[in-house]
């Protein structure tokens, strides 16, 4: 079962820019080699995932197939437009190993909760940042893992792009950089 949480930290962007940003992105997911993403963040059954920016699902669905029936990922987002599109895209997938949370930052999770967090393309669209990486930081378990990915159409949309040695002080050094390729960094938690 869907439980969807609302939360009003950050607004969701106007209708017309979310419209561009689904095009972009249903274009961008041609290219995308999910397995090798799947791989690269070591996602492995049974595991608590949390798909922070979770937009129109391209990570929330693979990787609720990846975890399993004893895994569980959680899709947040603030827009009830993404929402709308997750919830009919479980539907279709049949998955019932998804909880929506309709938010900006907090998440309702419990603390070291976590295995993995995907962050990908929303980072530089969030005007709290801090904020949420503090929220990211306290939900992620000692030795999870972030997922990290900013791609062009996040940055040029957000104007704002972080390096990985930036993303590691906000951060606040409780993780290491373990593996990056093409842009997509994995980050662990060493405490």
């Amino acid at each position: 079962m869907n439980n969807i949480k609302n939360g009003n930290e950050q607004k969701p962007m106007p209708w017309f820019s979310f419209q561009v940003m689904r095009l972009v992105m249903n274009t961008r997911k041609i290219f995308r080699n999910i397995d090798e993403e799947i791989n690269l963040a070591g996602i492995e059954k049974g595991f608590f995932i949390l798909d922070f920016g979770c937009g129109l699902g391209f990570n929330t669905i693979p990787a609720a197939k990846a975890v399993g029936k004893e895994g569980r990922v959680f899709a947040l987002d603030v827009s009830k437009q993404a929402i709308k599109i997750i919830e009919k895209k479980l539907d279709k997938n049949k998955l019932d190993n998804v909880e929506i949370i309709q938010s900006g930052c907090d998440t309702g999770l419990q603390e070291k909760s976590i295995d993995l967090v995907y962050l990908h393309n929303t980072l530089p669209l969030i005007k709290e940042k801090q904020r949420v990486l503090n929220e990211i930081t306290r939900v992620i378990k000692t030795g999870g893992r972030l997922s990290y990915m900013s791609r062009v159409g996040s940055r040029i949309y957000g104007k704002d792009a972080i390096s990985d040695s930036r993303l590691k002080k906000m951060l606040h050094f409780d993780f290491i950089l373990k593996r990056e390729r093409k842009g997509h960094f994995i980050f662990e938690r060493i405490s």
